[in-house]
């Protein structure tokens, strides 16, 4: 936290873990606190806003679930800025899912239109670097393949797309795509894993498209995959997925 940074004592008596949260938001909004910036400890918040050690870990709690502070453990640790809040967008999104507010064909639809506009921006606008991330990303998807780890083949799936949005360099898209991935987890889990020889060619395909900045052969070959995708799913006669153990996992 910038040494010179105060925060006011709480004057709204009826609801202080609440005015400390505003306090620090108004913060973030100014540019006042950044991210990776370090805020007092719970002993030092109490004393200098005269506070209960409870009222700020409540405080604290209510930031970390709106995505704004990140607290780490150590020596090193403490609470951080952390202006990632993708957990909440992603947790809002797969509740919704969960719930039945969302459909999975809703699901696929805005997967479709997000992912044909992110590998457009993103033959626009990737970099050397992109293109190596990603080529990293499909290595360790074949890599997980051939030992039979289910559960880092969720993981590294759900990546790739967030990395297409990395490379689309818009954050709005990024995050999108890692809800509407995240979202689809559940969905996964009970009708499996499709098959490698049905995702890993289109992912090759796509890095490829990106390399020549080809707009319309890496939307061509989205829209195909993503609209197969969907078919092997929805449709009994055509379905190759394979069947995930209870274990599984896909968190990150």
């Amino acid at each position: 936290m910038p040494r010179a940074l105060k925060f006011g004592k709480i004057v709204d008596d009826a609801n202080p873990s609440q005015n400390l949260v505003e306090q620090v938001r108004v913060k973030i909004a100014k540019g006042l606190l950044k991210e990776g910036d370090r805020l007092p400890t719970e002993r030092e918040f109490a004393e200098q806003l005269e506070l209960s050690r409870n009222t700020v870990r409540k405080a604290m709690a209510s930031l970390v679930q709106l995505g704004l502070v990140t607290v780490r453990k150590g020596a090193s640790g403490g609470a951080f800025i952390s202006l990632g809040g993708s957990q909440t967008i992603r947790t809002a999104m797969r509740d919704l899912y969960h719930l039945g507010g969302i459909s999975s064909d809703e699901l696929a639809e805005a997967r479709l239109v997000l992912s044909q506009s992110v590998v457009r921006l993103a033959c626009q606008r990737r970099t050397d670097a992109d293109l190596v991330t990603l080529e990293r990303n499909v290595a360790n998807a074949e890599a997980a393949i051939a030992r039979g780890d289910i559960a880092s083949r969720m993981k590294i799936n759900i990546d790739f797309y967030v990395l297409l949005g990395v490379a689309s360099k818009n954050q709005v898209l990024t995050l999108l795509m890692d809800s509407v991935g995240q979202s689809l987890i559940q969905f996964v889990r009970s009708a499996g894993l499709l098959e490698p020889k049905d995702i890993m060619p289109v992912r090759h395909r796509i890095i490829e498209c990106l390399r020549d900045r080809d707009q319309s052969g890496a939307v061509e070959a989205i829209t195909t995959h993503l609209q197969t995708t969907k078919d092997l799913y929805t449709k009994p006669a055509a379905r190759r997925a394979i069947k995930l153990p209870a274990s599984a996992d896909a968190r990150g």
